[in-house]
């Protein structure tokens, strides 16, 4: 008798629109803010002469993959005809079970994929996943409703994928809906951009944001939230991504270094640099130069126009526009963005960045 097959359990392959171990946002089924964007859709739907493309547009994090799966869903549950202005859907629904398991018949997501040989995410959204849509159009809905496509993030796809996609949005099939979640739609094709309604989220305010950061982050304590909240400025998801991946803790330390200037404390400088080299590079350098660039962006803008503020960051601010002076610190954020990108390019050494971004900004103090 022939041994039985043994079944090995495959891990599932990352998803290159999730952050890091947090929820999909197709697996959210709450709305943060964003009432009259919902109800924008919700009303074209309902009309019968909903657009077949939509570039939902906003801040990173700012919840515009969670309204486009919400949206999604609430086509999927009830129809065009009767999606209600908030586009909720009962979580008991089958939908529900369907789309968060990626197992909806009717719904198709175009992402970057994962390359299993490299272990790495394509840099690129490449023609061959958009081409994927022509054969998702071609069948027929399998409830009679709209199909629904959804690509995240439309930034991603190079010059030939967006080619590929202006095809379907020149000749789009009937039933088809189409939503491209943009953080920056300037990038996008001049020809794509105009075959799309545009819907853009505005940032959240401060109440809004902090109602969302307890309820999708419970975890997270009133002092690290009301700071991830501020450095966030209004985008809930991105105040959850800094909270989870220790990025507040990197502000604190960042913000302790530069308050120690003229001069910078050593140990913990390299201490620092030493921790941000050796972390994934999202969780470690990028994020290193996201803060760092919006701490010196902050200062420049605050120097001109009132600002809502970080807590604690004022007498920082004051500090730093004391010790080094302003036309300098627009010439220190233009190089750490520049030298960024080149270290990116080349490969370079990140415990260099850190400690080469510090040392230009003691040097410009003394």
């Amino acid at each position: 008798m022939a041994a039985r097959p043994r079944t090995v359990d495959l891990e599932p392959l990352p998803e290159s629109d999730r952050v890091g171990e947090l929820a999909h946002p197709r697996e959210r089924l709450d709305l943060f803010g964003h009432a009259e964007a919902a109800r924008t859709l919700a009303t074209a739907a309902r009309s019968g002469r909903l657009h077949h493309a939509w570039i939902i547009a906003g801040p990173k994090g700012v919840g515009k993959a969670t309204l486009a799966w919400r949206f999604a869903r609430a086509m999927l549950a009830h129809g065009a005809d009767k999606c209600p202005d908030d586009l909720s859907v009962p979580a008991d629904h089958p939908v529900v079970r369907q789309v968060t398991a990626l197992a909806h018949p009717d719904l198709v997501l175009v992402r970057r994929p994962w390359d299993t040989e490299r272990k790495r995410f394509r840099v690129e959204l490449p023609v061959e996943e958009v081409r994927k849509l022509h054969g998702f159009f071609s069948r027929h809905s399998s409830y009679g409703g709209a199909r629904v496509a959804i690509i995240d993030s439309a930034d991603d796809m190079n010059r030939s994928a967006q080619n590929a996609l202006l095809k379907i949005l020149e000749e789009p099939p009937a039933g088809a809906v189409l939503l491209l979640i943009s953080h920056a739609p300037g990038g996008l094709l001049p020809t794509t951009r105009s075959r799309c309604r545009m819907l853009t989220l505005r940032r959240l305010d401060d109440e809004t944001m902090q109602q969302a950061i307890a309820a999708l982050a419970p975890n997270i304590g009133e002092k690290d939230r009301s700071l991830a909240s501020a450095l966030a400025d209004g985008a809930p998801g991105r105040a959850i991504e800094l909270a989870e991946t220790d990025a507040v803790a990197m502000y604190r330390e960042i913000a302790g270094l530069l308050s120690g200037l003229p001069r910078l404390n050593g140990a913990r400088l390299f201490a620092l640099a030493d921790k941000i080299a050796r972390a994934p590079a999202e969780r470690g350098i990028v994020q290193f130069v996201v803060l760092l660039s919006q701490i010196e962006e902050r200062l420049l803008r605050g120097t001109y126009a009132a600002l809502p503020g970080v807590p604690g960051e004022a007498n920082l601010l004051d500090h730093l526009r004391a010790t080094v002076p302003v036309d300098r610190w627009s010439q220190l954020w233009d190089d750490l963005r520049t030298n960024a990108t080149r270290a990116d390019d080349l490969n370079l050494d990140k415990k260099q960045l850190v400690l080469n971004a510090f040392f230009a900004i003691e040097a410009a103090a003394r």
